[in-house]
């Protein structure tokens, strides 16, 4: 949907000349006042809506939109046969390679629901508490809304940045009641850079995007994805097994660490989970007790968010945990895994 149009409407000055030299030098001097008089409030304000800026000139952004790119073409990329799903390596370790700590990454994934309460009402403060509470160092998250009329114009990114204190990068996918809409992520960890690839779509369908944030977690750089692919039984169903495929072909051409986290809409046993495990393990069977159900929140019956992660990541046993929340129709999903020494050191 396009953006709402912000209209500006100056003082309207009714002048009568009174057919005197002096009389028009006035009303002249006080047009060309009030013109001046508008154009410094256009530059004190700074920003649509009126509200002021509070960034100077060299203060670096409180978030980062990462730039995005259109969708790969993924026709001839279809997987007539699947792979058998990837499995863990075991590491042999070099008894001459000297022993140093793990490097523990904690992940978090939270499809907030773009912070409508289901109880009514917004609820970032609580979704911020939620993710507070969990001590992630980074976090995946879904349904993130910036300025749109039904999250009352909130700029969501920047608020969870803020109150979790952490770094926030979003990808918008969608305009969306005159803002936007797609998904964020935070980090502990510094961000090296960041993009968000749009996925291949039909027409008619809602826009999805692939958020990949390049995270530099002690001398190593790793690719963190956060991802939610469509919705729907139908056109949904054909729709996910593209996006899939072209986050698919994302990961295989990434040459550091990755960890792709998300909303996939998709059962366990379905296409596009099934497509993504040829590359990636699962959290949740990995290192989880019990289903990992995370939908419907209240009662759930279905497993659809997942972290996933490849064998530069191990897993520390019976860490991922689904996490209910106050506010989001989803279930959290966290889990720690351990960054593996380049080589056997």
């Amino acid at each position: 949907m396009p953006d709402d149009d912000e209209g500006r409407h100056g003082p309207r000055l009714d002048l009568t000349p009174p057919g005197s030299w002096r009389a028009a030098t006035i009303a002249v001097a006080v047009v060309l006042a009030l013109v001046a008089a508008f154009g410094v409030a256009v530059w004190v304000i700074g920003s649509p809506g009126g509200k002021p800026s509070n960034l100077g000139a060299s203060s670096p952004p409180t978030v980062v939109t990462a730039p995005t790119s259109p969708p790969p073409d993924t026709s001839s990329h279809h997987h007539r046969r699947l792979r058998e799903p990837l499995r863990p390596v075991k590491v042999h370790r070099d008894p001459g390679c000297p022993i140093r700590p793990p490097q523990i990454v904690r992940v978090m994934q939270f499809n907030i629901h773009a912070g409508i309460s289901r109880y009514g009402g917004i609820g970032l403060a609580r979704i911020a508490a939620e993710i507070k509470a969990a001590h992630p160092d980074v976090v995946s998250l879904n349904e993130v809304d910036s300025g749109t009329d039904r999250s009352d114009h909130v700029d969501e990114p920047a608020y969870l940045g803020a109150a979790t204190g952490m770094r926030a990068v979003y990808g918008p996918n969608l305009h969306y009641e005159g803002g936007r809409f797609g998904n964020a992520i935070l980090s502990r960890f510094p961000i090296e850079s960041s993009h968000n690839t749009r996925l291949p779509r039909t027409a008619h369908t809602e826009p999805r995007g692939l958020l990949e944030a390049d995270l530099r977690i002690g001398r190593r750089t790793v690719s963190f994805f956060s991802v939610h692919l469509s919705q729907g039984h139908l056109r949904g169903a054909d729709e996910r097994v593209g996006e899939a495929e072209a986050v698919a072909r994302a990961i295989r051409t990434a040459t550091t660490p990755v960890i792709v986290s998300g909303d996939l809409n998709s059962r366990p046993t379905e296409l596009p989970v099934k497509i993504l495990r040829q590359y990636l393990l699962d959290a949740q069977q990995q290192g989880g007790t019990g289903l990992g159900l995370t939908v419907p929140e209240g009662d759930p019956e279905n497993r659809i968010d997942y972290i996933l992660y490849d064998n530069h990541f191990g897993i520390v046993p019976d860490s991922t945990q689904v996490l209910p929340s106050g506010s989001s129709d989803h279930r959290s999903v966290w889990t720690e895994l351990v960054l593996r020494p380049p080589g056997q050191c």
